[in-house]
């Protein structure tokens, strides 16, 4: 077994669920086809700003890279301690059975229902006395993603300053490529032309005089520089204007066509790692020797067990629930037909799962490692830490380096590791603006249920997003850290979102009378593998000597909710609740109209 057979194997098992499986789902469960085009919200409600009817090409890269971000990278990087095999089989079958249905089902139920947020729509699915839970829960999960994304990013930065040219370089990119689409351009040109500048602006960031200006290296060093001392600081404010202006701009003058050349990042980088793969092969290249053991018997001492939280550390790459968010927030007030659901709300998750592939056999493989106890040393020191979640990340950089060197082999290792760190960056940062984006409209849902006007109002609700979350990152942390606090429960709140997504949308399933099984299996299997890991952690955090309070009340909140909703989902199937009336389209109404 090597690493050639595995990806063989996975991209087979992963191209035949999209196939077969998502074919069934999108057509004989969601019951896709028969709703008019011209009811879609981007038609109904075409406002030129979020409601935008977009070629099925352009808006599957932004939903591709938006549920993307780091998630797929970060996680089976860091579920390879516990070994391979388990990572590489919950990514393969989570993907097509149950996160690939959860992501189409959100996309299916939201387009159906003028773009409206899961959140927002259980008040006629269940009942109105969990909408505003449900609402509360999802912007706390939002507000972790962006303190968390942010301190990524910022960390990459620094860690890699020759990264910082090309991926600022890509916003005005990216404005210049709105214009010209709005003017009848090609994206695979321009996209194209993108990356040239972009990666040309690699080597340029990598020259000593620039790389030292990026990375602040011109203070006196007897002082030191404040700048350099604070550098996560300083792009970490950078990050968070960017993700305050670009989440106010209408949706295809820079949200699109960024994602748009991001998507163009991702099928170079993917086919450059398969490429390098197919010829390691073909030239018995000892690279592709696994270094890492199926099973690890001696995982870090303070690393929980693999039962139950694989499944919670990897989300993204499986099912997530911050995937509900982007296909009931952005994705579905651009779908421009519903024909294209399945392979935007389906076929996302699946190649999401094909990335998640790609990075385990870089963690496991002799190009990210030298041998096993090179492989041994970085993952069998200590569980994640902001600094060890870096070493992780490295795994995965290098080793795709490594393996996309195979293609091309006349560019540096060093050149193709600020390549791929580009490409992480880019998806970051594109999960940041759009979640930011998001939180808005959650803020706004908030407003509108509450009665209160202001939130209601476009820019308060992003100020509102932007500005919690650059507290938590800024005060709750030194160093920008602040998102970390709450890093250790944001894989139990992520999976709790996803089942609570689950639950809506079974109940959704059921209450118009189509097929519930296949969304049923998946709420009641993560219901047990995430109210497992919620009170295990919660048994953790209350016996640890000085409990951290903060995340015990958020932890404690959403086990409530999740209890609450499957309660009332229950209660809304025997007609004991006053909940809305859901026709055979999917289409839900109000009691009161």
């Amino acid at each position: 077994m090597n690493v050639f057979i595995l990806a063989l194997l996975s991209a087979t098992a992963l191209w035949l669920g999209y196939r077969y499986y998502g074919s069934w789902i999108t057509t004989h469960v969601f019951g896709v086809g028969s709703f008019p085009d011209n009811q879609l919200p981007s038609q109904a409600l075409q406002n030129g700003i979020d409601y935008v009817p977009t070629k099925r090409s352009i808006l599957f890269g932004h939903h591709y890279v938006t549920i993307a971000g780091a998630g797929p990278i970060v996680g089976p990087a860091v579920a390879v301690t516990w070994g391979w095999l388990p990572a590489l089989a919950w990514v393969i079958f989570g993907s097509i059975f149950i996160g690939a249905v959860h992501d189409l089902g959100s996309l299916v139920l939201s387009a159906r229902n003028q773009g409206r947020s899961i959140g927002d729509l259980c008040a006629e699915i269940l009942s109105p006395r969990v909408r505003i839970l449900f609402l509360i829960f999802i912007m706390l999960a939002l507000w972790v993603v962006l303190a968390v994304f942010a301190f990524v990013i910022a960390s990459l930065f620094v860690d890699r300053p020759e990264s910082i040219l090309a991926v600022w370089i890509e916003i005005p990119i990216a404005l210049f490529i709105g214009w010209k689409l709005l003017r009848g351009g090609s994206m695979a040109l321009w996209g194209g032309l993108a990356l040239v500048v972009m990666y040309s602006c690699i080597g340029l960031g990598s020259l000593d005089p620039v790389r030292s200006l990026l990375a602040f290296d011109w203070g006196d060093s007897a002082t030191g520089s404040v700048l350099k001392e604070n550098a996560r600081m300083f792009w970490l404010f950078a990050l968070f204007g960017y993700a305050w202006i670009a989440s106010t701009l209408p949706v295809q003058r820079l949200l699109q066509p960024r994602d748009a050349i991001n998507s163009h990042q991702l099928f170079l980088a993917m086919g450059g790692l398969f490429a390098g793969i197919l010829v390691a092969a073909f030239n018995g290249s000892s690279q592709l020797e696994i270094v890492a053991p199926a099973i690890n018997q001696n995982p870090p001492t303070d690393a929980p067990f693999l039962f139950p939280f694989l499944f919670i550390t990897i989300a993204c790459g499986a099912i997530s629930g911050f995937h509900c968010m982007v296909a009931s927030g952005t994705t579905s007030k651009q779908l421009e037909s519903e024909s294209h659901v399945r392979s935007i709300g389906y076929g996302a998750m699946i190649l999401e799962g094909g990335l998640a592939v790609v990075v385990i056999l870089c963690c496991i493989s002799s190009a990210g490692f030298v041998d096993t106890a090179a492989w041994t040393a970085k993952y069998s020191s200590n569980w994640v830490g902001s600094n060890s979640l870096l070493d992780r990340l490295s795994g995965f950089i290098y080793g795709g380096a490594t393996f996309i060197q195979q293609v091309i082999p006349f560019f540096s290792i060093e050149f193709l590791a600020s390549v791929v760190t580009v490409v992480i960056i880019s998806f970051a940062a594109t999960t940041m603006d759009s979640a930011t984006r998001i939180q808005r409209y959650v803020v706004e849902e908030i407003g509108h249920s509450l009665g209160i006007r202001s939130l209601q109002n476009r820019q308060i609700a992003t100020a509102f997003a932007v500005l919690s979350a650059a507290a938590l990152a800024l005060l709750a942390g030194k160093g920008g850290t602040g998102g970390l606090v709450l890093w250790p429960i944001f894989g139990v709140i992520n999976q709790l979102l996803a089942s609570l997504t689950l639950v809506v949308l079974s109940t959704w399933q059921a209450r118009r009378g189509k097929p519930v099984l296949p969304t049923l299996i998946p709420l009641v299997f993560l219901s047990l593998i995430v109210g497992w890991a919620a009170v295990s952690q919660m048994k953790d955090l209350l016996n640890e000597a000085a409990i951290p309070w903060h995340q015990v009340i958020i932890l404690g909140f959403g086990m409530l909710v999740q209890v609450w909703m499957l309660i009332e989902g229950w209660l809304a199937l025997t007609g004991a609740v006053g909940a809305g009336k859901v026709d055979k389209d999917g289409i839900v109404h109000s009691e009161t109209v």
